[in-house]
């Protein structure tokens, strides 16, 4: 039972935003589809755990053999090692499940399954952390935490990936897919640098304003490439 009420606090953040982000799309996209982009994010968040566990120790060895480099490891743990990473990681879970499927037919579908592959990693990455928790009471205020937090940050920033990915079929693809991964991967390090303040500091503004400004950003894009007529596939 106890599983139960890790997995139903873990991924109901995750199906909440999910509900609210499909609705955007004017033409819903199969619920089997969406289903399988959503478990490849998750999937990519298992291998991404591992990855970046490996590479928390491998900072610590840098650290203590190259003391001149400590003031910089927490600036490439938070924007490479953590933001960096799981932004690759969301964008591959897209690539290998849904970048050349025929439903991918409009530009919106971008932003919605990169949101999707997004929600599914925070879902998986919502588990590793109520985990450690084992009061139901404790479980539902991280979860509660996690809705308001990390899980929408992990969906505005794949939906803004989105945008780029749907203008990468107009313009140069790789040079804005790359650009998109590292403008998000920046706001995402930005987050969580904020974040980090805000414990130490107990004042949790900053990071909130700066989520709500992501969101106006994201829904203002949305608006926008709704106006698009082309649409190709990443191939």
């Amino acid at each position: 039972m106890e599983i139960v009420f890790l997995l139903f606090f873990a991924i109901l953040p995750s199906l909440l935003w999910l509900f609210y982000w499909l609705k955007k799309d004017d033409y819903p996209e199969p619920k089997k589809l969406i289903a399988v982009v959503f478990f490849s994010g998750a999937f990519f968040a298992v291998i991404t755990y591992f990855f970046q566990s490996f590479g928390a120790s491998l900072f610590f060895d840098i650290g203590k053999s190259f003391p001149l480099l400590v003031p910089l490891l927490p600036f490439f743990y938070t924007f490479i090692l953590v933001a960096l990473i799981e932004e690759i990681s969301k964008y591959i879970a897209f690539y290998f499940t849904i970048s050349e499927n025929k439903e991918l037919d409009e530009p919106i579908d971008f932003v919605i399954y990169m949101i999707t592959a997004g929600l599914g990693f925070a879902a998986l990455e919502n588990l590793l952390i109520i985990s450690s928790y084992e009061e139901i009471g404790q479980i539902a205020t991280v979860s509660l935490v996690r809705f308001i937090s990390g899980t929408l940050l992990h969906a505005l920033v794949s939906g803004i990936l989105g945008i780029f990915l749907a203008y990468a079929c107009r313009l140069e693809k790789k040079t804005i897919i790359l650009a998109g991964i590292i403008f998000v991967s920046f706001l995402h390090g930005s987050y969580n640098y904020l974040s980090d303040i805000a414990i130490t500091k107990n004042n949790f503004l900053p990071p909130l304003i700066f989520l709500f400004f992501l969101v106006f950003l994201l829904l203002f894009l949305i608006s926008k490439i709704k106006k698009m007529k082309s649409v190709c596939l990443l191939k």
